[in-house]
């Protein structure tokens, strides 16, 4: 428990790091996208940019730590028979 409240203090402070940054940033953008050019305030865009790029990330972790669950799942099954026929 100690370490993941201990790796969930940089998550945090980054958080915090970026809405402090993004709440001094008030300007208009305009963003050149394919069929549209919206104007938002800059500290949106970052939220929004922020928000995106930890899903992403998230998405990519869990994938990956399911498909590593399912090979240990696979291994100790495997290793179990193999103990099996040993005896």
């Amino acid at each position: 428990m100690a370490r993941f409240i201990l790796s969930l203090i940089p998550l945090v402070i980054f958080f915090l790091l970026a809405l402090a940054i993004g709440s001094q940033n008030q300007q208009p953008v305009v963003i050149n996208l394919l069929l549209a050019k919206p104007e938002m305030m800059l500290s949106t865009l970052l939220a929004w940019t922020l928000g995106i790029g930890f899903v992403f990330g998230l998405g990519v972790f869990l994938a990956n730590h399911f498909s590593l669950r399912i090979r240990y799942r696979r291994i100790r099954k495997e290793l179990a028979q193999r103990i099996k026929q040993g005896e």
